[in-house]
């Protein structure tokens, strides 16, 4: 056996144990938007986003998804200015209503 094979080996099974499975990086990613995360579970999103396209695309959606919530002038939590007419009420209310039969 060549001898990088034993040193290369134990790497990547200490780099597989560091990387966390795909819900635990979705999680961790999750959580790194409220606040930063420890060295070694950012470490190991870092190497699992590296080779996961899925997270990495995650990671890439809430962030953005955070940024477009933040730019809003009402942060999200305003009330629609629009209300529907009575008309399109009535309309919307009957159409629920033979959906659900």
């Amino acid at each position: 056996m060549p001898p990088l094979v034993q040193p290369a080996r134990a790497l990547l099974i200490n780099l597989r144990a560091l990387s966390p499975n795909c819900r635990e990086a979705a999680r961790l990613q999750s959580q790194a938007l409220d606040h930063p995360l420890p060295f070694l579970p950012r470490l190991g999103v870092r190497l699992h986003r590296a080779l996961c396209q899925r997270c990495r695309r995650y990671g890439d959606q809430i962030l953005r998804l955070r940024e477009l919530v933040q730019a809003h002038p009402h942060g999200g939590d305003a009330t629609p200015s629009v209300t529907l007419s009575p008309a399109a009420r009535q309309r919307c209310e009957r159409a629920l209503r033979e959906a659900a039969k």
